[in-house]
C-alpha cells in the first residue's frame, strides 16, 4: 500500500456483498418480487431522508463533517507550527515533526489525503495563517455537492399489468389468461457429506503444520508415520 500510486483512502474492503446483506438483512429471505420492491422502498426512503437533512445544515457542510473538523481544530491550537518553505509549514508534536503543505493540501500523517479533511496538523498550520479551515474541506463534503447527489430520482416498477398466482398455483395475466404454472426443479443431491467449511481464498496465507514426533512440516503427530515403525 505504501508504493500505491493513487489517492489513499482510510478504509478499504472487498466484501461488499456483505455490506449490502447486511442493509438488507430481513429482505434477502423474500421472493425476487418481494426483494426487488423492498430494496427500492428502503432506498427511496433513505435518500429522501438524506436530502431532508440538507435542509438543516446551518453553513456549507454538514454536521458530522464539521464536529470532525472541530475536534481538530481543538487538537491543533496546542500545536507549536514553523514555517519551512512557501506553503509547507513543519508542526511539532513532541519529537515528531509533520509537513503539512497547504498549497496541496497533503500532510506526512496522510490524513488529510485519505479523508479530504484538514488533519489536525493542517488545522494547525492554516490557524498560524489566519485562513478558513472550512475552505480546505473537500468539495464533495459541501453543499452545492451533496445537493446533486440527493437530488435525482427513480421510477417504481409497474405492477398494474403482472401476471398473479392463485392459492392452487395457477398463473394469470391481468387479463385472465392462464399461464402453466413453474414447478422448483428437482435437485439431486450429490454424493458424499455436505461441505461444512467454505473454501478458502487463494490469496491467504496459511499457517505451516509442524509435527511434534519428527518435527517435519506437512502433518502432526496423529499422521506421522515415524511412530509407526
Amino acid at each position: 500500500m505504501s508504493k500505491f500510486p493513487k489517492k489513499r483512502w482510510d478504509k478499504m474492503t472487498t466484501n461488499f456483498d456483505e455490506s449490502f446483506t447486511i442493509m438488507l438483512r430481513d429482505e434477502c429471505h423474500h421472493s425476487i418480487y418481494n426483494f426487488i420492491m423492498d430494496h427500492m422502498a428502503k432506498l427511496g426512503a433513505m435518500l429522501v431522508k438524506q436530502e431532508e437533512e440538507l435542509t438543516t445544515w446551518e453553513g456549507s457542510i454538514g454536521p458530522k463533517i464539521k464536529e470532525k473538523v472541530m475536534l481538530n481544530i481543538t487538537k491543533g491550537e496546542a500545536y507549536p507550527v514553523n514555517l519551512l518553505t512557501n506553503g509547507v509549514f513543519g508542526v511539532c508534536i513532541g519529537k515528531s515533526i509533520f509537513n503539512v503543505d497547504i498549497m496541496n493540501r497533503t500532510c506526512t500523517c496522510k490524513a488529510w489525503q485519505m479523508l479530504g479533511i484538514p488533519c489536525e496538523h493542517a488545522c494547525a498550520a492554516l490557524l498560524s495563517t489566519s485562513q478558513n479551515i472550512y475552505d480546505f474541506v473537500e468539495d464533495c463534503y459541501k453543499f452545492p455537492n451533496q445537493e446533486l447527489i440527493y437530488c435525482g430520482s427513480f421510477s417504481c416498477i409497474e405492477t398494474h399489468d403482472m401476471p398473479s398466482v392463485d392459492n392452487d398455483g395457477v398463473v394469470r395475466d391481468f387479463t385472465g389468461r392462464i399461464f402453466f404454472s413453474l414447478d422448483s426443479p428437482r435437485i439431486k443431491r450429490p454424493l458424499g457429506r455436505p461441505r461444512k467449511k467454505r473454501v478458502e481464498s487463494q490469496v491467504l496465507d496459511k499457517r505451516t503444520i509442524y509435527c511434534s514426533q519428527c518435527h517435519k512440516a506437512g502433518h502432526n503427530r496423529k499422521a506421522c508415520k515415524k511412530s509407526l515403525s
